[in-house]
């Protein structure tokens, strides 16, 4: 693969993770540590409304009162947010990723990286390849066919050599929430207590921590560390 190459732009401060180990460990520190409950296997079935504010989020599990709601429901956040008239142009784009073991780990990536010609990102996963790839505009679909990883796995090999069996890997589709500018919705929206963060599109983990701390300080009445126009909701 090397004579194929013509150059690379090289970031020492670039980082990759496992966003799923990542999500695990803060969700068991915030149940142990900050009394958090979770809801799993829970469906969000549409918003109590009573004037200016929402009294509650109705759920499979009852209505779910707060002083503050939170729609941050990926690619879903617009068809319930439409619901109660705010426009999200939240759209959802399909991406696959194959998670593979490495047989060969001296012959794996070291760091990650994206392939700009095949538009294919890869990263190393402890003793796992990662490939990534792919935009699709197919609505909420989200079934996915062996054929779907084709380019992927091609490039992968041409890339790492030796370094796995694609007969191995653990295929995944997901829907990217994507706004038409490619910048998430963070703020108040329409009522007086119900906040948006959502349309991050591919880079979701990315700004999770970094939208997190902004949305509570709107919520909490604190000056953000970073101006807000250009994120903050308008309808």
């Amino acid at each position: 693969m090397k004579e194929k190459i013509a150059g690379g732009v090289y970031s020492p401060i670039d980082q990759t993770g496992d966003s799923w180990q990542f999500v695990e460990k803060l969700a068991a520190h915030a149940v142990e540590k900050l009394g958090v409950k979770f809801l799993y296997g829970t469906t969000v079935e549409g918003l109590d409304i009573e004037g200016d504010r929402v009294r509650a989020v109705m759920t499979s599990a009852g209505p779910i009162a707060g002083d503050a709601v939170v729609i941050s429901l990926g690619p879903e956040s617009g068809l319930l947010g439409r619901r109660y008239s705010i426009d999200l142009p939240v759209y959802p784009v399909k991406g696959y990723t194959a998670t593979i073991p490495l047989e060969d780990k001296s012959k794996g990536p070291t760091m990650g990286g994206v392939d700009e010609d095949q538009l294919i990102a890869y990263s190393r996963l402890g003793n796992r390849l990662r490939l990534a790839s792919t935009a699709e505009f197919t609505g909420f679909d989200r079934t996915l066919r062996p054929s779907d990883f084709a380019a992927m796995f091609r490039t992968g090999k041409d890339l790492f050599p030796g370094a796995f069996d694609e007969k191995t890997a653990e295929l995944w589709a997901g829907l990217r929430p994507m706004m038409p500018n490619s910048v998430p919705v963070i703020g108040l929206a329409r009522y007086t207590n119900l906040y948006l963060d959502t349309g991050h599109g591919h880079v979701g983990w990315t700004m999770a921590c970094g939208s997190g701390k902004f949305l509570a300080d709107l919520v909490a009445g604190r000056k953000p560390d970073i101006d807000p126009r250009g994120l903050v909701y308008r309808n």
